[in-house]
C-alpha cells in the first residue's frame, strides 16, 4: 500500500472507532446498530462499483491509462484493454470508508433529533425531519461532493473546464438533473481538428444518468456542438 493509503487507512479505523464507542456508551442499542452497519457498508461498496465508472482514457497517458469502478477507491481496475478485475483491498478500504461515514451520520442525526426532542413530536413531524435531514442531504451529495476522475492538468484540464463551461451556458444544457459532470476523456474529434471532452452525467443521489459529449473548436475556447447520449454508448464513434 502507498503511505497516502496507510494513511487513509489510520484515518478511517481511528474515526471508526470513535463512533463506535459514541454508539456503545450513548445508546442500549448501540451495539445492534454498531453490527448493522457492516453490510450495509459492504453494500454501498459493492453498489458504487455499478454507479461509478470510469473507462480507459488517454488524457495525461502515454498510450491507454487503466479505468476503474468504484468510489471514493477503486473497487475494480481496469487491465488496459477493458476488463475490470477486483481489487480486493480497495473494496474493503471502500467499505471501512462507508461504514465510518454510516456511523458518524447516523450519530448526528440521532443527536440532532434529540436536540428537536424527536420523542415529544408528532408523525407528521417526524417523517418532515427525515425529509429534511436524511434524504435531501443525500440527494444532493453530488452538488457538494466531487466524484473521481481521471487527473488532468495543464491542457486538458483547460479543455475540460471550458467544455463544461460551455455546456451549461454557450449551449444553455444546464439541466436541473445534471447535478455534477465527471471527465472520462479529452481526445481529438473524429475529424481530427475539433477537440471533444466526455462527461459522465450523474443526478440525485449520485445515480449516473447519461453521457455528454461537447466538442471545442481548435483553440479549445468555444463550442463547436455538442449531445446527450446513453452511458451504453461511447463518446468517440458520435459524428
Amino acid at each position: 500500500m502507498t503511505p497516502s493509503s496507510l494513511l487513509l487507512s489510520g484515518a478511517v479505523i481511528l474515526t471508526a472507532l470513535l463512533a463506535i464507542v459514541w454508539w456503545l456508551r450513548h445508546s442500549l442499542r448501540g451495539l445492534d446498530r454498531v453490527i448493522a452497519a457492516i453490510p450495509l457498508a459492504f453494500a454501498i461498496s459493492y453498489l458504487s462499483s455499478f454507479l461509478f465508472r470510469a473507462p480507459d482514457y488517454q488524457a495525461g497517458c502515454e498510450g491507454i491509462c487503466p479505468g476503474w469502478w468504484g468510489y471514493p477507491l477503486a473497487t475494480h481496475v481496469n487491465d488496459g484493454i477493458g476488463t475490470p478485475k477486483f481489487a480486493p483491498a480497495g473494496f474493503i478500504l471502500n467499505a471501512g470508508i462507508y461504514y465510518t461515514a454510516i456511523l458518524v451520520f447516523s450519530a448526528i442525526i440521532v443527536l440532532l433529533a434529540e436536540w428537536l426532542h424527536w420523542s415529544e413530536r408528532r408523525r407528521r413531524w417526524r417523517i418532515g425531519f427525515v425529509l429534511a435531514a436524511v434524504l435531501v442531504p443525500l440527494a444532493l451529495l453530488p452538488t457538494f461532493a466531487p466524484a473521481r476522475q481521471p487527473q488532468l492538468s495543464g491542457t486538458y484540464q483547460r479543455l475540460a473546464i471550458n467544455a463544461e463551461r460551455a455546456w451549461r451556458w454557450q449551449l444553455q444544457s444546464n439541466r436541473f438533473s445534471d447535478r455534477r459532470l465527471v471527465v472520462e476523456d479529452v481526445r481529438l474529434h473524429p475529424n481530427g481538428e475539433l477537440h471533444r471532452i466526455c462527461f459522465r452525467a450523474y443526478t440525485w443521489f449520485y445515480l449516473p444518468h447519461d453521457k455528454i459529449y461537447v466538442d471545442l473548436e481548435p483553440t479549445g475556447v468555444r463550442a463547436a456542438g455538442g449531445g446527450v447520449i446513453p452511458l451504453s454508448e461511447s463518446c468517440w464513434v458520435q459524428p
